[in-house]
């Protein structure tokens, strides 16, 4: 994120009110805080990659791409928790992280393999995009591992499985 400016004309060019046009176009918590740090700025480089990102965005578009980035959230907490001895993420945390792995991994996919009707490639998506992992060991662990309430299938262990039935008896 490039430096904000002090001294700015944004009032004068509305600049809040943009924001919150902007704002109101995202779909997750996620894309709204993102929205919230943007500031003006006059860092030529990081708004010409940004008008870059959003052309081969639109084209993306155009060409009959698309994607859900609702309910998407930032996983790092969970994560961190989730890296303490001792400590386990309830299935509904478990399944939040999952599911922005998932997404995640659709989008390095899309990313990867963009619709053939683009006329131009899209390498500042392409290179914004390269750093994410390979995500399918993970995924297919947890596959059909959660019921559609989102808690844990009974299926998804013999461990568990035992316990369900154990409770029931």
């Amino acid at each position: 994120m490039p430096t904000p400016l002090l001294h700015t004309s944004a009032a004068v060019l509305e600049f809040d009110r943009l924001r919150e046009m902007v704002r109101g176009c995202c779909q997750s918590e996620l894309g709204r805080q993102a929205v919230d740090a943007l500031a003006p700025t006059t860092d030529a480089e990081w708004i010409e990659r940004q008008q870059q990102l959003t052309a081969e965005v639109r084209e993306f578009l155009r060409a009959g791409g698309g994607f859900d980035f609702g309910a998407l959230i930032d996983p790092a907490q969970l994560i961190l928790r989730a890296r303490i001895a001792g400590v386990a993420l309830d299935p509904a945390e478990l399944r939040d992280v999952v599911l922005v792995v998932d997404r995640a991994a659709e989008w390095r996919e899309a990313a990867m393999h963009p619709p053939q009707a683009m006329r131009e490639g899209w390498p500042a998506v392409a290179q914004l995009s390269s750093d994410i992992e390979d995500f399918t060991p993970l995924l297919r662990y947890f596959a059909n591992k959660f019921a559609p309430d989102g808690s844990l299938d009974d299926n998804a262990s013999s461990t568990l499985a035992g316990i369900r039935r154990e409770t029931e008896k």
